[in-house]
């Protein structure tokens, strides 16, 4: 009898054994799959590091390459005579021809940066100050509005900058506020964004009077530096379509836009000198990075501050 219980206790202590083994072994699997994921984890985790840590290097290495192309260009065009047809200095080895009629251009590349450039001579844009000028009547023109359109455009934009309280209607006083609700200011424009409150409700011709406009009060177009948009805008599509064809082959010059003008011409109106004011707009594309900034400058060579930035975005 106690044989039996001693067989007894023994089969139970052997199957006692093997399920302290199977538990163990479940932990086990259990404890090496927590680390599995911890260590994916952690390592997912140090790659991300590295793409970041990467990124950062990249955007770090393409602003500095934005930053010295700025400082380069700004150099070349304090020193040298602002023409299209000459070539800037070699400072930039590779570059594509220059202009200043806001067309971008390759000045740098490499097989794993490419630096884009545009640069718009404010004397080739409309001043916004001057905003009675025949110029402007024929743009406004050509861009759709009527005759009455274009007299109400003119005379808010010209009642917003002047200083008196006439309305640009005889005999009327000039209101206290815009139609959209917003006060006459009685001050000459001074900012890129002013321009919009009187084409809120026109996006679309919003965004050419900001390409083809500048909110300095520059005296005397100068149409070999007008931009693509802006000589569409001024000559019949054929016309215009040839004088840029001649320009990209640089090939335009005074004479033949004065013979284009005929009658039009006016020499108080049109000019043919290149301002001392840009915006240059530079992109650097570094692999997967892309950085882009435009600066807004006056040239003042011979005074103490050669150089002013009016406006960095």
């Amino acid at each position: 009898m106690a044989k039996k219980n001693i067989f007894t206790f023994k089969r139970r202590t052997k199957k006692g054994h093997a399920k302290q083994q199977g538990v163990a072994l479940i932990q086990v699997l259990l404890i090496s799959t927590i680390i599995s994921i911890l260590a994916i984890r952690f390592s997912f985790t140090a790659r991300e590091q590295v793409n970041t840590a990467y990124a950062l290097e990249q955007r770090v290495k393409a602003n500095q390459k934005l930053q010295s192309t700025q400082s380069r260009i700004i150099y070349t065009l304090l020193t040298q005579k602002n023409t299209e047809t000459e070539q800037p200095i070699n400072l930039f080895p590779k570059t594509e021809q220059w202009n200043f009629h806001g067309k971008p251009f390759l000045i740098d590349h490499d097989e794993n940066t490419q630096i884009k450039v545009a640069i718009q001579n404010s004397q080739g844009l409309l001043p916004q100050p001057y905003i009675k000028s025949a110029l402007w009547h024929r743009v406004l023109k050509n861009m759709g509005y009527s005759s009455e359109q274009i007299k109400q455009k003119q005379g808010e934009i010209k009642d917003w900058q002047d200083s008196d309280t006439d309305s640009w209607l005889v005999g009327n006083a000039e209101p206290v506020f815009l139609a959209n609700g917003k006060a006459y200011r009685n001050q000459t424009i001074q900012l890129p964004q002013e321009i919009a409150v009187f084409f809120e409700q026109e996006p679309q011709k919003l965004n050419i009077i900001k390409q083809i406009s500048t909110q300095y009060s520059v005296v005397g177009l100068n149409l070999l530096d007008s931009p693509d948009l802006l000589l569409t805008l001024f000559f019949e599509p054929e016309l215009a379509a040839e004088m840029i064809k001649q320009r990209n082959k640089n090939q335009l010059n005074k004479a033949q836009i004065i013979a284009v003008l005929g009658d039009a011409y006016d020499e108080e109106l049109i000019s043919f000198f290149s301002a001392n004011r840009f915006k240059i707009t530079i992109q650097v594309t570094l692999k997967d990075v892309k950085l882009q900034e435009t600066i807004e400058i006056q040239f003042q060579p011979r005074k103490p501050e050669p150089v002013l930035i009016f406006a960095r975005y």
